[in-house]
């Protein structure tokens, strides 16, 4: 099954794989030569009244060999191209396919575990296509061809000689299903083992700090120990067929010697053809023993294989409607109705809320942590689901819209800002690839990002770093502002945008979240209420229900959650550390 899919991934690069097969056969089809050639020379020495043109036998010669230097150059350059166009298209589909995976999907799964599965899982695919293919029509098609030439030669002597070639190839087809799912135990190991190297790498600060050291190193030892044991195990396995094929050589060329000698010895067989036997025993195992010598990457691809095909037959859980709808005029009204959600492990987070947000109006959602607030603003461009009920956008479920449409309609500003790697131009231009310099420079200033920027050795061309760690916190946040100014989406999700942040910066970023929300539908999550005081209306979620609504003067009006905390958070003003009082 595997195999077959793997040859499935060949399309378009089929007549490669055919031309560097062509070549192999070629190849090793001039290797018959030379024994013919031999055998010729020998039958002259010992019949000098027999005219043997040698000058003429060693011109076919070297015709063979260059041939041959052709033929396995040709041979390697188009398995190998087909290779890795191969794990080319393979890399690119991989990555399409977690693209349409949700949010929840990455939840379960560790980073580090993913790209040892679409980048070192398909890269160990590239024997499988370069190797694997042609090596095994060839060490089916050579064998047969000497075969049939042994025959013509010496029936008897040829079929003595088969048989431990046929039980070596019973032995090797029943190793290879017995080995497989050893080596795809040895790749979840790796993957383990690069997963967690990428994630203490990732928290190196806090390993640091917490002087941990000394425990996450035993950790890899552990993860790198069960590695090396699963591989020493696999290796044991896969270094069977090559000791294999030595002994059944070996056992061939006594027959032969045996058998032989008696024969030539008693004037049964010419010396001549004795020597194609050796010569031709001598060359049929090789290309078993190449496909045996590649048993351990071959088991290894297959094994990844395996492991790539699990992820591409992952269904994502968000999937785009048969028939997407299309709004037009675009309304930026947002409404739950008698919204439910529960993640897949059954944990029940929304039950049964119903709001509206008008189009321009600010809405702020409000409840202790976990309560559902972030949850609740991933529904809207579809991160997520509704287990129950619906989320609307104007009079269209989000559901009919396709996703593409509907996140271009929905700008985000979350809590923890994620940069990638690479210049503060090329992080804005997520917003809007078609941005000018001037309108980049038009979001910088709008965010208050203007100042540092300026500041910067490169300007737009600085590189941020990883997740831009070169950037402060409220730098980092100043220019998701203004990525999201960019992408100029009617719909605006903010969380936390102002959260972890000095009161001079806060500023800055509040003055810029004004900016940024005038026009649009905003919905805000927010912990600091002093932040949300000017919003339309005011949500409080407990226990994922809406327990209040309404503006912030009519909520701190009566006695509930929000009047509670914002008290609370007035008070925690003067608190001061060490304090007792």
């Amino acid at each position: 099954m595997v195999t077959r899919r793997l040859l499935q991934q060949l399309d378009g690069n089929r007549l490669l794989i055919a031309t560097s097969v062509f070549f192999g056969l070629l190849f090793s089809a001039s290797g018959l030569v030379p024994p013919l050639v031999i055998r010729r020379v020998i039958q002259g020495i010992q019949d000098p009244d027999r005219t043997t043109p040698f000058v003429m036998l060693g011109a076919i010669l070297l015709a063979v060999y260059l041939l041959r230097s052709a033929c396995r150059y040709f041979y390697g350059v188009f398995s190998h191209i087909a290779a890795y166009r191969t794990l080319d298209r393979l890399i690119t589909r991989a990555y399409q396919h977690l693209q349409r995976m949700s949010p929840e999907f990455f939840t379960r799964k560790r980073s580090g575990e993913l790209v040892s599965r679409t980048i070192g899982d398909i890269e160990s695919i590239e024997d499988f296509v370069a190797h694997g293919i042609p090596e095994t029509l060839l060490a089916i098609v050579i064998p047969i061809a000497m075969m049939v030439i042994l025959i013509s030669i010496n029936p008897m002597l040829t079929l003595l000689c088969a048989v431990p070639l046929a039980f070596v190839m019973l032995f090797l087809y029943l190793l290879v299903h017995h080995t497989r799912s050893i080596w795809k135990s040895v790749r979840g190991n790796i993957a383990e083992l690069v997963a967690q190297v990428q994630d203490y790498i990732s928290g190196m600060t806090v390993i640091q700090s917490f002087v941990h050291e000394k425990h996450t190193e035993h950790d890899i030892q552990e993860h790198s120990a069960r590695y090396r044991d699963a591989i020493i195990h696999a290796n044991k396995w896969s270094l069977l067929p090559p000791a294999a094929i030595e002994l059944t050589n070996g056992v061939g060329i006594i027959l032969v010697v045996a058998m032989g000698g008696l024969a030539a010895s008693n004037q049964e067989m010419p010396v001549a053809d004795l020597v194609v036997f050796l010569m031709y025993i001598g060359q049929m195992i090789q290309p078993l023993l190449r496909i045996a010598n590649l048993t351990e990457n071959l088991q290894k691809a297959t094994a990844s294989a395996e492991r790539v095909f699990e992820l591409l037959d992952t269904k994502p859980s968000i999937r785009q409607p048969h028939n997407p709808v299309t709004p037009n005029p675009f309304n930026s009204r947002i409404i739950f109705d008698n919204v439910s959600f529960a993640y897949a492990n059954g944990e029940d987070v929304l039950k049964q809320i119903s709001f509206v947000v008008e189009p321009g109006e600010v809405v702020a959602l409000v409840g202790p942590t976990g309560v559902g607030k972030t949850t609740a603003t991933h529904l809207v461009p579809r991160f997520y689901d509704v287990t129950e009920g619906s989320v609307s956008i104007g009079d269209c479920d989000v559901r009919a819209m396709s996703l593409d449409f509907l996140r271009r309609q929905v700008a985000i500003v979350l809590q923890d800002v994620f940069l990638f790697h690479g210049s503060i131009r090329q992080n804005l231009l997520f917003g809007n690839p078609e941005a000018t310099d001037e309108q980049l420079f038009e979001a910088i200033r709008a965010s208050n990002a203007e100042p540092f920027v300026q500041m910067l050795p490169n300007g737009l061309d600085t590189i941020v770093g990883e997740r831009g760690l070169r950037l402060s916190g409220g730098e980092k946040q100043r220019l998701s502002i203004a990525r999201a100014l960019l992408k100029d989406a009617p719909i605006l999700i903010l969380d936390e945008a102002t959260s972890a942040v000095d009161a001079e910066t806060e500023s800055l970023i509040q003055n810029a979240v004004n900016r940024l929300s005038s026009g649009r539908t905003v919905l805000v999550i927010a912990h600091r209420l002093s932040t949300i005081q000017g919003a339309d209306r005011v949500i409080v979620l407990e226990s994922g229900e809406i327990s209040q609504m309404g503006t912030h003067h009519q909520l701190m009006s009566v006695d509930g959650f929000y009047a509670r905390i914002m008290k609370m958070q007035h008070a925690s003003r003067d608190w001061q550390i060490g304090s007792t009082r």
